[in-house]
């Protein structure tokens, strides 16, 4: 970003269970298997409702944000000083604090730890391979 945050807990590939859910979110609940998405849908704005586009107006990748969305405020402390958020994510923790639009649903039995990898890195070079890309049938490529 523009304006480097630090301290802050980096990562945005993870898979997890919701322990607990904040006032007002109702499609979430303790127990749910889900994995965290750095560009969330908010469901409301003409992005999220768009099929040509998942930047969504409030939860699109900003790399300048260090807090949560509705207050400003980092989820994070250490003796009392804040510590930034990443992209929304911040899954370089055991725990981790999410905009309810940041995390993805998944069936509870897929393993954690196979699937975290669908969250950015399987999705984006998939995602750019075909959407992008566009290779014809019977083409070869390589991602990297």
């Amino acid at each position: 970003g523009q304006t480097p945050l630090f301290p802050r807990i980096f990562g945005h590939e993870a898979g997890g269970i919701v322990e607990s859910v904040g006032e007002g979110v109702t499609d979430l609940q303790p127990g749910d298997h889900v994995l965290p998405i750095f560009t969330g849908e908010c469901g409301d704005c003409p992005h999220c409702h768009s099929e040509e586009s998942n930047m969504c107006d409030l939860l699109r990748i900003n790399t300048e944000r260090g807090g949560m969305i509705h207050d400003g405020e980092s989820r994070f402390s250490i003796n009392g000083k804040p510590i930034h958020h990443f992209l929304g994510t911040s899954t370089f923790s055991e725990y981790t604090v999410v905009h309810s639009g940041q995390v993805a649903k998944i069936n509870p039995d897929a393993p954690l730890d196979k699937v975290c990898i669908v969250s950015c890195g399987l999705s984006t070079g998939l995602g750019a391979t075909l959407n992008v890309a566009k290779p014809k049938k019977g083409q070869s490529v390589a991602i990297f």
